[in-house]
């Protein structure tokens, strides 16, 4: 705040959050190409009959300070790519949605909404194999809506579980493959392939890697080529082609 500290100056890092009260004992965890986490306790878990117990959050960083992130949060989301702004998506055919984009000219009738399109309309005509996956520019379409969920019992890393990447209300699971790419498979089982590390950035965008890659031991990341075409490379923390962020649809 540019006060001193003695004289009432400085910024709250991290404060109550949910049921758990009374943060301290910062711990930082340096995990290199930019993620940073830190480790505190907190006095009491009200959830837990008031006992107190550790936590692993991201550590951001704004104007040269620390800033508490969030660990991921299940939900449905848009994957937007940091380097063009694009959604990651199913690669099939373009289904147009049914009343919509009138044109322009006063309208012939009431004005009303146009329902947006649900699943069953677009993904009677989908392949029922492996499906491609691409970037494109997001238009609130089913397959460009991803649902994002931990698996239990599948192990984790600082302060996450591992999470299965699924298109809204199906069982389509983001996988990686044996050369490098990513494809949407039709069901997910829990194979290594198909668990997902979510790790928010230093700067709050987040990188998104599988647990492992088939016949492979390097760690990869999901790597944006150009504009339309994702892959799996090792993470650059100098460039955004490996940044994501996550929206809500």
């Amino acid at each position: 705040m540019g006060m001193d500290m003695l004289r009432g100056g400085g910024k709250m890092v991290v404060a109550a959050n949910g049921h758990n009260v009374g943060p301290g004992h910062f711990g930082l965890i340096d995990l290199g190409d930019g993620v940073q986490k830190f480790s505190c306790h907190y006095e009491a878990d009200l959830d837990r009959s008031g006992r107190s117990v550790l936590d692993i959050r991201p550590l951001l960083w704004k104007d040269g300070w620390p800033i508490a992130g969030d660990n991921f949060q299940e939900g449905t989301y848009e994957i937007q790519s940091e380097r063009s702004g694009y959604a990651l998506e199913l690669a099939v055919d373009f289904v147009r949605m049914a009343g919509g984009m009138r044109g322009f000219g006063p309208p012939s009738g009431p004005v009303t909404p146009v329902p947006t399109q649900d699943l069953a309309e677009v993904s009677k005509n989908w392949p029922t194999g492996s499906i491609d996956i691409r970037i494109g520019d997001y238009m609130f379409r089913p397959h460009q809506k991803w649902t994002i969920t931990p698996v239990a019992n599948a192990g984790g890393y600082p302060g996450s579980p591992y999470f299965k990447i699924t298109i809204a209300g199906t069982e389509r699971a983001l996988a990686a493959t044996a050369d490098s790419e990513v494809v949407a498979v039709p069901a997910f089982t829990g194979s290594p392939e198909q668990l997902w590390r979510i790790d928010q950035l230093t700067d709050g965008t987040y990188r998104i890697m599988p647990k492992s890659m088939p016949n492979s031991r390097e760690p990869v990341a999901l790597t944006a080529v150009g504009r339309s075409t994702p892959t799996l490379a090792k993470f650059d923390p100098e460039s955004d082609k490996a940044r994501w962020s996550f929206r809500r649809p």
